[in-house]
């Protein structure tokens, strides 16, 4: 009964092992299978505008204001006894830089 029991293991055994083999069996790769398989290099893209150029309002707006919001912030860690006098600045320099930047404001009819 041993025997018999060794024998169907080890016929089992061989049996899957056979079939292992048959699944490790890879086709050979061609150099152009290689290369359709690797995705294509990244390639920086060309400038949309050009950089001689001014930026646009919404930028030029967009820096103002991270300007301004710096003041602020500045002004915030400023004793209280010159905290207000450091928002007015700010603020006006702001309101300066905002209508220096109305020109570049697009659709002026």
């Amino acid at each position: 009964m041993m025997n018999a029991r060794n024998g169907c293991l080890l016929a089992l055994i061989a049996l899957l092992s056979a079939c292992a083999r048959e699944e490790r069996a890879e086709p050979v790769l061609d150099a152009r299978d290689v290369a359709a398989k690797i995705a294509p290099p990244i390639t920086a893209p060309d400038e949309s505008a050009d950089p001689a150029q001014p930026p646009s309002y919404e930028v030029s707006i967009a820096a103002a204001a991270a300007v301004h919001n710096k003041a602020l912030e500045r002004c915030a860690r400023q004793p209280e006894a010159v905290r207000t006098q450091c928002e007015q600045e700010a603020n006006a320099a702001f309101a300066e830089a905002e209508s220096s930047l109305e020109t570049l404001r697009g659709n002026q009819q």
